[in-house]
């Protein structure tokens, strides 16, 4: 994982799905391929291949979901990521989380949603706040961040609401998608990760992030 991304073949991929989708086109223009390269070049390579290794669902407790090598969670690492390619001109020219979600889900696309303005970003938001509840059989959303929420969980991804995304907004996604996998299993037997795939009737679905972006979709 590390090595494809420091060594320059996963830029071309990642600006390729960019583009794929709409990240270089109307109001959205990439950044420079140099710079988002180099951006991906200065990222932790022992912890890139540490978040590799997860994907939804998690199976793990919290408290399991540390990387040994710096003693960061799950969530702390990503968020860090998240800021990097949140960054105006790092992903493209503007910055924030439409292309700061799409390249990460270029990174980890069995972990990380895509999340937009236009459709994915308004379904997260339509959610009752009081079912928008975190996964793991936690409390609240601190647990699952390790500090205070900042912000509420799922803002308008339109308007002035869009300033309200940020890497706690994306990192209570994750979360909220493997919640909706949980509850799905408990209300219908708990058949596993291969009955819940199977609800995508079209072959080659890649797993639980996939199949709750088609349905937010």
């Amino acid at each position: 994982m590390s090595a494809w991304l420091t060594g320059g073949a996963a830029e071309p991929h990642i600006q390729a799905l960019l583009r794929d989708f709409g990240m270089d086109a109307r109001n959205s223009t990439l950044a420079p391929a140099a710079v988002l390269q180099n951006a991906l070049s200065a990222l932790n390579p022992t912890t890139l291949n540490w978040i590799n290794s997860f994907s939804l669902p998690l199976h793990n407790s919290l408290s399991k979901i540390i990387n040994p090598a710096t003693a960061r969670s799950l969530a702390a690492e990503l968020s860090d990521i998240y800021t990097v390619l949140s960054e105006p001109g790092v992903v493209s020219i503007s910055g924030g989380f439409v292309a700061a979600s799409k390249a990460i889900h270029a990174l980890f696309p069995a972990l990380t949603p895509m999340i937009d303005g236009a459709h994915t970003g308004i379904s997260y938001y339509n959610i009752l706040r009081n079912t928008y509840t975190p996964p793991l059989g936690l409390d609240n959303w601190n647990d699952w961040l390790g500090h205070p929420l900042n912000g509420v969980v799922n803002p308008s991804p339109r308007g002035a609401g869009r300033n309200s995304w940020g890497a706690d907004q994306f990192l209570c996604a994750i979360g909220l998608n493997q919640h909706i996998y949980e509850n799905w299993q408990a209300a219908n037997g708990n058949h596993g990760i291969i009955a819940f795939i199977a609800l995508d009737s079209t072959p080659g679905a890649t797993g639980v992030t996939r199949i709750i972006d088609k349905l937010l979709w």
